[in-house]
This record gives structure tokens, sequence and C-alpha cells, in this order.
């Protein structure tokens, strides 16, 4: 149980703890929601949601004026380099860099054609998402003006089409509504908006008057989709309606969570019957064209024309698919084609092959299609990783976010979004927007942390000489946690003396290894979660709080959850690398335990209890004391585990000690991304690999001598 506090840990620490975890400069502070820039850029967010896809610029407008507003808030920051973005901040800023910088560099090596100077501002734009999003995320409540505004302009959206299709005027597109762009992004849009809004209406905790107006919002979107006749984004409908049920609908009522997905298909299928509406229409002529085979084109038949684009850009990359044929091959291509007689003489109108993902692999060949997955891969697995989190509230936001990125990657599959300005807008505003509001709404959950938990907690550790660093363990949890247990394998530095100081719960015992000992702690624990900490861990005041949310619900949602570590060495906090995976901490008493390993034990939950979750609150790791520790520890746990594997019957050469450690440090710095902490990421997978070099050379000898 918690005791009074005498000692705490030295003010250096403390300070270093707390500069890695949260490296917060003077250009990243808060905006408050009732300050007169926080509720001027609420204003902007809503007017852009709200009319962007009726009144021509207004999007562009409202995204390019974040963007600036980020440049000009932020510059003190940008000017020092001293943001301290998060892991999920720093993926973003990687996504889009690597996009624009492989579509320049394509334009740069394949020659500086006239086609390729008319994209080079599309693209560039979308650098813009980066200072765009940091600026909204520094908005609290911003989040509101969000909701408010995906409600607003699919109502408007949803009134502008049925006065259109009211009116019976025809428009550029016939009998198509296409808003201030064209059919495939009014429709395309308004279909995100709609299923952007699902979670505010399957939402118990909003009001029903608001529910009510979400609902509407929702049949209005999706009739406005409908009556643009946009046939490309409504293959997204399907999946996202599967993925409601594997995440919002898996905590409702059943009735509730296969209800709304019946009722939005039932919908589906009525607008697409409806006389006088377009997207019905086109569905029967999308199957036709499949199932024509004559050579002649017609101009209306669209299908066909893009099947026609897509043969052109495959004859292309037949000798060029690895590096591609530049922003102006395509245009080339087609221009030839016509002069051949292969195509018709209006095929010239293209100018893409209406397919953004075939787009990228022209352009910039393998590389520029990785990219663009990359591009839309990155937002995707950020907003699915919120479902398995303690953040009921976020999570509703990410599904916006989420919604938003899926519909446009699929609009992707039949239109080249990255070549049409409005593309470039509603992608740069909604990815920049939901992002945003993800931190915004992460950052008003955890301020709102309930005061009591339902459920107790104890938290335990294992120690030995940890004198100079277990106080920053201890002093994170003491007051906080229900109870500590403490068990000290025989310190003669004074460690149990300063546990004492914090929990009368300390027992000094025998060394049976990491694995047996972590064990002997759980089972001693009485609370009814167990936190397993490590004593040169620190739980962050964000992981705190993101505990008693989960600990404040009579159920959990799951058994076991993961924390991310932060893990910190070399004055750096470092995001990418192995390090920075997020081990299962955080158990319901009885539903886990330890591995026997000697080291680098692990608990493991049992076979009848639900899957585990993953918390987003950093647990800070202040691994190594220095490089000399780092290289002590590193080849002391190499040896164990070699001793360990040769047991086990395992074998090893020297030349593969050294194949093992390159694939190590790949790996590390490559793949897992520890270049993107600099230095310190070198430094550190430099150190990995060699503990895998040491790992099996001394496997090596072992083997040699067996």
């Amino acid at each position: 149980m918690p005791c009074v506090r005498i000692a705490a840990p030295s003010s250096s620490l403390r300070i270093e703890l707390a500069r890695a975890a949260r490296p917060v400069p003077r250009s990243d502070a808060l905006i408050p929601a009732a300050s007169w820039l926080g509720r001027i850029s609420a204003l902007i967010l809503f007017l852009g949601l709200a009319l962007g896809l009726v009144v021509p610029k207004v999007a562009g407008g409202v995204f390019l004026l974040f963007a600036l507003m980020g440049v000009v808030w932020l510059e003190p920051g940008l000017a020092r380099r001293r943001l301290g973005l998060d892991a999920h901040e720093r993926l973003l800023t990687l996504a889009v860099l690597s996009f624009v910088g492989v579509w320049m560099l394509a334009w740069l090596g394949h020659g500086l054609g006239p086609v390729g100077w008319e994209d080079v501002g599309r693209i560039l734009r979308l650098l813009l998402i980066i200072p765009a999003y940091l600026f909204l995320a520094r908005v609290d409540g911003l989040d509101r003006a969000w909701w408010s505004g995906l409600a607003a302009g699919a109502i408007i959206a949803g009134g502008y089409a049925i006065a259109f299709a009211l009116t019976g005027e025809p428009s550029g597109w016939i009998d198509r509504v296409g808003g201030p762009t064209n059919p495939i992004y009014f429709g395309g849009v308004a279909l995100a908006f709609a299923l952007m809004l699902l979670p505010r209406v399957a939402d118990p905790e909003t009001a029903p008057a608001i529910r009510l107006l979400m609902s509407l919002a929702v049949v209005l979107g999706l009739t406005a989709s409908a009556i643009s006749g946009s046939r490309g984004a409504w293959l997204a409908l399907i999946p996202l309606l599967v993925l409601y049920l594997m995440t919002l609908g898996t905590r409702q009522h059943p009735a509730k969570r296969f209800g709304l997905p019946l009722v939005i298909l039932a919908l589906a299928a009525v607008l697409a019957f409806l006389p006088g509406v377009p997207l019905g229409q086109r569905v029967i002529e999308a199957f036709g064209s499949f199932g024509s085979h004559g050579d002649e084109i017609a101009r209306e038949d669209t299908l066909a024309v893009r099947w026609a684009l897509w043969q052109l850009s495959f004859d292309q990359l037949r000798d060029a698919w690895l590096f591609g044929v530049g922003p102006d091959g395509f245009r080339a291509a087609l221009e030839r084609a016509v002069a051949g007689g292969q195509l018709p003489a209006w095929f010239l109108e293209y100018h893409h092959p209406h397919d953004q993902f075939i787009s990228a692999l022209l352009i910039a060949g393998l590389p520029g299609l990785l990219t663009l997955v990359l591009l839309f891969a990155v937002p995707l697995g950020r907003f699915a990783r919120l479902w398995r989190t303690g953040l009921e509230r976020t999570r509703l936001v990410g599904w916006s976010g989420l919604a938003a990125v899926a519909v446009l990657a699929v609009m992707g599959l039949s239109e080249s979004i990255f070549q049409r300005n409005s593309g470039i807008v509603w992608f740069g505003l909604l990815l920049a927007g939901g992002y945003a509001m993800v931190r915004v709404r992460h950052r008003r959950e955890l301020q709102s942390a309930p005061a009591r938990r339902l459920q107790s907690l104890s938290v335990i550790m294992i120690c030995r000489d940890e004198a100079d660093r277990i106080e920053g363990a201890l002093e994170s949890v003491h007051g906080w946690a229900d109870e500590i247990v403490v068990l000290d394998s025989g310190s003669t530095d004074g460690t149990a003396d300063i546990c004492r100081q914090y929990t009368q719960r300390v027992e000094v015992t025998d060394w049976p290894g990491f694995g047996v000992q972590k064990q002997r702690a759980l089972q001693r624990a009485t609370g009814d979660w167990v936190l397993s900490l490590d004593a040169d861990e620190v739980v962050s005041e964000d992981l705190r709080r993101e505990i008693d949310l989960v600990l404040s619900r009579v159920r959990p949602h799951y058994s076991g959850y993961r924390l991310p570590w932060l893990t910190i060495a070399f004055g750096r906090s470092l995001h990418f690398g192995h390090w920075a995976r997020a081990p299962l901490r955080l158990v319901e008493r009885g539903s886990a335990r330890f591995t026997d390993a000697s080291v680098h034990e692990k608990l493991v939950m049992a076979d009848d209890v639900r899957s585990t979750g993953r918390l987003e609150g950093p647990l800070l790791h202040r691994v190594f004391r220095d490089e000399h520790h780092a290289r002590t520890k590193l080849f002391g746990y190499a040896r164990l585990q070699a001793a360990e594997r040769s047991q086990a019957g395992r074998r090893a050469t020297r030349p593969e000690a050294r194949v093992r450690a390159l694939l190590n440090w790949l790996d590390n710095y490559l793949l897992r991304g520890a270049f993107m902490d600099g230095r310190a990421g070198w430094k550190m997978s430099a150190l990995q690999a060699a503990y895998t070099r040491e790992k099996y050379f001394e496997l090596a000898r072992l083997s040699s001598e067996r």
C-alpha cells in the first residue's frame, strides 16, 4: 500500500526524464478554445467543411490558410528544429515527404517536361499537410467544429444535390451534380462525410437531438453522392461497414451493431434504383461495359475509357516498372496512340490514367507506388490502432479520419486524385484535420480522466543495485498505485532502503532469474490489476491518466494492455526501432503469467482470456546509464541468451553471427525507422547489432565445445 515519501528523486533525473518525454518549444504552446485565435480557427474549420462542397475555392482556401497559420505560429520551433514530434507525427511527415520527394526526383530524372511542370504546384501542396496539422493539433476543443462542419457539409451538399435534381437543369455533366469541381469529388467527399459521421449516430453518450441531426446528415450525404453518379467511391462502402461491425459495433447491442449497417445498405439500394438518381444507371452501365466486346469505345462509357487508359499505361510499364517514365510519359504515349489511330482524337482530353496507383507507378516506378501506399497506410494504421486503446472518445474521432482516408484511397483506384486540384485539397484538409482531431480529443479526454478508479492497481518491481535510478520509477507511481510490491535480490548499494521509503512491501530474496523472480512478484500482488515496472522505467503522466480511464470502468474491454516504450538514451528520446515496441505490462491479476526465461522474459496471457489492447501514453524507458553501461548490459544479456539457446540444442557459426548482426541493423535502422531518431538512432542500431553479433559468437563458441 502507498506510504509517505521520505526522499524524492534527484532534480537532474526528473528534469532529464521530463525533457525526453515532452520536448516542447515555445511555439508548441496550446491555443485555448476560448481565445480569439481558437474561436477563429474553429469558425474557419467549420466553414471549410460546411461550404467546401458547394462554394468554389472555399476548401482550398481553408487548407492553404491553416497551412500558413501553421508556418507563422510554429516558426520559432521550425527555425530551431525543436518541435518534439512524436512517433505518429514523424511517420506522417516521412510519408508526405517521401511521396513528394520521389515524385520530384522522377520529374528531374526524366526531364523537366511541361506536363510535369503543371503538376509541380499540385504535388508540392501536399507538403502543406504538415504545417496545417501542426497548427490544428494545438487548438483545444477544435473537435466540436470538426463534427459540426462535417454534419453541415453533408446536409448542405444533400440539399444542393436534391435541388439540382428537382430543377432538372442539365450541367456540364448532363444529369450529374458536380458542385464547384466535378461529380467525382463532389460525390466522393459527400460519401466520405456521411461515413465519417457514423460514430455520432451510434454514440449513446450523444444527446438524442444531436444524434437525429447526425442521422439526417448521413442520409443527405449519401443522397448527394448518389445524385452525383460517382461510382468509384461507393466501392468503399462495404469494407467500411464491415469495419464498423469490427470496431464501432463491438461495444453496442446487437440490434444497433447490425441494424445501422443494414439501414445504410438499404438506403444505398433505394438510392440506386430511385428514378432520376444517376448512381443506379451508371452501375448498370458499368456491368454492360464489362460485357461489351466491341472495338469501338463510346465517349460516354467512362469505364471503357478508363480501361483503355489503363491498357496504354501497362504497355508503357512493361520495360519501365522499376523507375517509371516520368510525369510527361503518359501524355506522350497518349499522343502517339492517337496519332497512330489506336485511340480516337477525343482521348487527348485526358491527362492522366484515372488511377492514382497506376499514375504513381508510371511517374516514379516502384518507389512511387511504395511511397503512395505509405501515404495511405500511415494514417490508416494510426486511426485503426486507436481501437485497441482505452480512449473511448478519441476512438470515435479516429473513425472519422479512417473513413475519410479510406474513401479517398478507394477513389484513387479510378481517379488520379493527386493530379487534380480538388483531390489534393480534400486529401490534405481531411488528413491534416483527422490527424489533428485525434491529438485534440486525446488531450481533452486525458484531462477529463476520472479521479477515482473502480479497479485497484498493484505495481510490481524487481531490482538489484539500482540505487542511482530506481527513485524515478517509484516516484512515478507513489501515491497513485494502490500497492507497490518490490523484490530485491540482494542489493549492496542501499536499493532496498530507498524502496522502503516508498512502500513497506519490500522483500529481499535470492536470484532465480528474471522470469521466475517477476512471477514471484506477480503472485504477491493483491490488486485487481497489476502493472509490471522495471527500475529503469517511469510511468508518464499521460500513461497514468490513460490507465485511470481504463480502470475506471466496471469491466475494462481487454484483460491486458501493452504499453509503448519511449526509450531514452544518449540524450534523446528514441521513437523507432525494436526498442520502441509495446510490451505487455498491465494485466488483470490472474489472467497472465511470466515466462521462465532467465533473460528477456515476458508476460503472456492465459489461453481463455480476451485479447490485449494497447495504450497510447508512453512508458519512459531510461535504458542505459551511459554507453559503457549499454555495452556491459547488452553483452551480459548476449551471454545469457547464448547459454539458453545452447541448452535448447541450438547451434551457430561465426559467419552466421555476422550476417545476423547485419540483418539486425537493417531491420532496426531502415525497416523500423530508427534513422528518424538521428545520431541516437544510429548509435542504438549499432549497439543492438553488436549485441546480436556477440550473442551468436558466444553460441558458436558453445557449439564448438559440444
